[in-house]
């Protein structure tokens, strides 16, 4: 259960718009949840947390763009040679890419927001619908005008309501109308505030307006129509959501609940109900409402039985209290909306497999690693440093590994070791961690942080690649990449991998984005959409990684050494790519002790 909520909090990060989505549907549930612990608590309390909570979900947008990311690892539940030893070029064609270049190991893709085509058909749809739904709040408050304006003033009933509202704490005019076409009492205003009654409110008891007029002030006292068109604003936005549609009608209920407990303060409770009866009478009887009206008739059985519950706790909130609800609402959505959730994977609870022998000297040769990676059984790595195993074995490149002493960048290897069985990949992959696990005391964790990367995208100018052939080449065996008189160019895969070109064939655009960093020393992310194989050749000018170096033009670049176009240039010229700087989230390992092993 554990594990597929993982996955879930995972799988939301993968765009921005399922990151909004995830965290509005939680701070939902966890408001209506709190609304449910507190349901004998005062109905005030309710609908601070509902009322905060369509702030909070209002500004999830907004603060997910401007707070900077907050990387969470969580747990997904894959076992650790699945998750620490994805499958990557170097691991299932080893020998041919060491050919080209013997110190770069692949990177996994760290965890991104992706956009893809689908994602901005299904962000078009959710603007259309915010759009189509936010007609009726626009309708509701020009309904709200046009009642105010065309109400009467009822000269009888002013003292009444000044009076009243002096008791209430409101210290600003409140205007008491007439109008002919609304079939209950109603508040509107929120600056100017005006109470709007029927027509026939000038037959009413006394103790029948008193009752109204105490309902209505408690709303404007309250600011409900504020809170309501807020909530009704987030509805429109969320209007697919049905969790925030439930909370929407819990908003208006616990409002009305909120305004008959100030009642209760000074009416009997079956007086007042039999009120409520009648309203409900003449509200079924009206061809309409004004859409943003407070009172709603399917709600007003829920508001008899409370008004008739003796055990049911009343009164109001302090504005001590509400102010502390909205800073903290603020607080927590600016919070909840910095934090990304990715993948932490599960450490391996069974042994890992281990090499029979193994034998790892010092290099006093200075030969460059001619070792060839795991041949027949036997891995074989000559002058390479803890770090460069390091990036073999975890499957990330350098600038992922930090931390560790000075010498794991500097001190030279020869290693060999020989399994009983085991294929290249396992042999570069877990038994290598083992085998450095035992003899260097290595011992690691991984954290995600934000790093500059560079985003793979099509340029302008479209994709200059031809998608590869069925059949052109043939997909290597990842336990003996080359067949016996097999040619390199008959494999699919990369032929040459080097600092100034690259030749492949039927290779992804994702397995061209981690060849980029394995030039750039800063991982490279796609997001191109294409998921085809292609046939890359791609020629441009040795570039040398500079830590400074942020996109091409910056002045600390290395100039190129000769006439061909740099790396960016030549992608958007030859392959009608681009690359662009960034910062995203890029797994890191952190080396937490390493020891000089003893020769042998």
């Amino acid at each position: 259960m554990t594990s597929a909520i993982g996955r879930v909090m995972v799988a939301s990060s993968s765009s921005l718009a399922a990151l909004i989505v995830a965290r509005v549907t939680l701070i939902c549930a966890l408001s209506l949840f709190c609304a449910w612990l507190a349901r004998r608590n005062r109905a005030a309390v309710r609908h601070a947390f509902l009322a905060a909570m369509f702030w909070m979900i209002l500004l999830v947008p907004i603060a997910s763009i401007v707070m900077p990311p907050l990387y969470v690892g969580v747990p997904v539940g894959v076992k650790h040679q699945d998750a620490l030893f994805s499958p990557a070029p170097d691991a299932d064609a080893h020998r041919s890419l060491r050919m080209a270049d013997a110190d770069t190991p692949a990177i996994p893709l760290a965890p991104h927001l992706s956009k893809s085509s689908p994602a901005d058909l299904l962000l078009a749809a959710w603007a259309a619908g915010a759009a189509l739904f936010f007609v009726p709040v626009l309708m509701g408050l020009w309904q709200l005008r046009s009642l105010r304006r065309s109400g009467l003033p009822w000269p009888p009933g002013q003292p009444i309501v000044e009076a009243l509202a002096r008791d209430a704490g409101i210290h600003r005019r409140v205007e008491i109308l007439l109008h002919e076409a609304l079939p209950g009492p109603m508040a509107c205003g929120v600056v100017h505030p005006a109470i709007v009654l029927p027509r026939d409110a000038a037959n009413w008891s006394l103790e029948d307006l008193h009752r109204a007029i105490v309902h209505e002030l408690e709303h404007i006292r309250r600011g409900d129509l504020l809170s309501r068109c807020v909530g009704r604003v987030a509805v429109a936005v969320y209007w697919f959501h049905p969790v925030v549609w439930t909370a929407w009608r819990r908003l208006v209920l616990e409002a009305e609940r909120s305004c008959d407990d100030a009642v209760l303060r000074h009416s009997e409770p079956i007086a007042y109900a039999d009120q409520l009866v009648g309203l409900a009478i003449g509200l079924r009887e009206a061809q309409r409402s004004p859409l943003l009206a407070m009172a709603n008739r399917a709600d007003l059985a829920t508001r008899i039985r409370a008004v008739l519950d003796a055990r049911q706790r009343r009164g109001r909130l302090s504005a001590r209290s509400v102010a502390f609800a909205c800073v903290a609402a603020v607080g927590l959505a600016m919070a909840m909306s910095s934090v990304i959730v990715v993948a932490a994977p599960q450490t391996e609870s069974v042994p890992t497999a281990k090499f029979e022998v193994a034998s790892i000297k010092r290099n006093v040769s200075g030969d460059q690693n001619s070792g060839g990676g795991p041949l027949g059984g036997r891995l074989k790595e000559i002058n390479v440093t803890l770090k460069s195993l390091i990036s073999t074995a975890y499957g990330v490149r350098d600038f992922q590994i930090s931390g560790g002493p000075g010498w794991i960048d500097s001190d030279r290897y020869d290693i060999e070791a020989k399994a009983a069985n085991g294929s290249g990949k396992q042999m570069v992959g877990p038994m290598l961690a083992a085998l450095l696990a035992d003899r260097f005391a290595l011992r690691l964790h991984r954290e995600t942080k934000t790093l500059p990367v560079y985003e793979l995208t099509v340029a302008k100018t479209g994709l200059k690649l031809q998608p590869a052939k069925e059949g052109s080449c043939i997909t290597p065996d990842p336990n003996n990449p080359m067949q016996p008189g097999q040619k390199i160019t008959e494999t699919c895969g990369y032929h040459v991998l080097g600092r100034n070109r690259f030749d492949a064939t039927k290779v992804s655009l994702a397995d061209l984005a981690i060849a980029f960093s394995r030039v750039l020393g800063r991982t490279v992310i796609d997001k191109s959409g294409r998921t085809e194989g292609f046939d890359i050749h791609l020629t441009f000018a040795p570039y040398e990684t500079a830590p400074r170096s942020e996109r091409p033009g910056d002045p600390d670049r290395q100039a190129n050494p000769t006439d061909a176009p740099d790396l960016f240039a030549a992608v958007q010229e030859q392959l009608g790519l681009k690359l662009e700087s960034t910062k995203g989230p890029v797994e890191v390992l952190v080396i937490d002790h390493a020891e000089k092993p003893s020769e042998n």
